[in-house]
Parts: C-alpha cells; sequence; structure tokens
C-alpha cells in the first residue's frame, strides 16, 4: 500500500511539475527570467493589498544626476524598474539602497523616503502601483 501511494504521489508531482517547467516551450524562442518574487519592501517589511477595487498605474521617470525627489511615501504597494542609471533611498531612519540597471525596487509603504540620483548619467526607470481609487500612490510631506 506505501509503495502504490509513493508511486502515485512521485507521479502527480512529476506531471504537476512538468506543466509548470514546461508551460512555455524553450524552442519556441522565448525566455523568462525571474526578476524578482518577494513579499518584502527592500528594507524587509511585509507587502499588504488595500482593499478596494483595484487600480494600477505605471510611470515612466527620469531624473538628471544629482536630482533629488521631495520626501514622500506611499500607500499602496508599488515597485520599479531601473532602466539606466542608478538611483540611491534613504528611508526615514536613514536607511540607504542603492538600485542600478536591472534592479526591481520594491517600494517602502507609509514610510517617508526619497531618492536621489547617486550617479553621473541620467537614471530612468519604471514604476508600478497596485492601487485603489481611495488612496493615493504618493503623498508629498510638507517642508
Amino acid at each position: 500500500m506505501f509503495k502504490k501511494i509513493s508511486l502515485i504521489t512521485i507521479f502527480c508531482l512529476f506531471i504537476l511539475n512538468s506543466q509548470v517547467l514546461w508551460a512555455i516551450d524553450p524552442s519556441s524562442g522565448i525566455q523568462i527570467e525571474n526578476l524578482i518574487d518577494t513579499s518584502s519592501s527592500w528594507n524587509g517589511d511585509p507587502i499588504n493589498y488595500p482593499k478596494g477595487a483595484a487600480k494600477i498605474k505605471s510611470m515612466l521617470v527620469q531624473m538628471d544626476p544629482g536630482a533629488k525627489t521631495p520626501n514622500h511615501f506611499h500607500q499602496v504597494p508599488s515597485f520599479g524598474y531601473i532602466l539606466e542609471g542608478e538611483i540611491t533611498v534613504v528611508s526615514e531612519t536613514l536607511e540607504e539602497k542603492k538600485f542600478i540597471q536591472g534592479d526591481v525596487v520594491i517600494e517602502l509603504i507609509n514610510k517617508t523616503h526619497y531618492g536621489y540620483n547617486s550617479g553621473t548619467e541620467p537614471v530612468k526607470f519604471i514604476v508600478f502601483y497596485m492601487g485603489t481609487d481611495d488612496l493615493k500612490n504618493t503623498i508629498l510631506q510638507a517642508k
């Protein structure tokens, strides 16, 4: 009985695994590279989705060398992909993290921070917000 259950389990796992592994045939000319798979922001805080009807927004941002964003925070989960250059993000606790071309940035939620172009070339990145109609993607802090 044990051998029969084990063989059935192994067979089912093989079939399920096969479907996942070969969902897109590599010979089709399509390559897939996992960029990030996480449940937390860059400082380790957990990501929680807001309640309400989903509203997705995406923007292309470019910052000149030395440019700095105002202090701000995000009410909704967001992430970015660095296309060119580099950006350093500084949290309200003065924790810093530099992101370079090819990095995925999981933004802080409800924590004040700012970013600045710490490189010598413009930084260009795409940012995606997973929000709702009731919440603002970005709230600027008063000076």
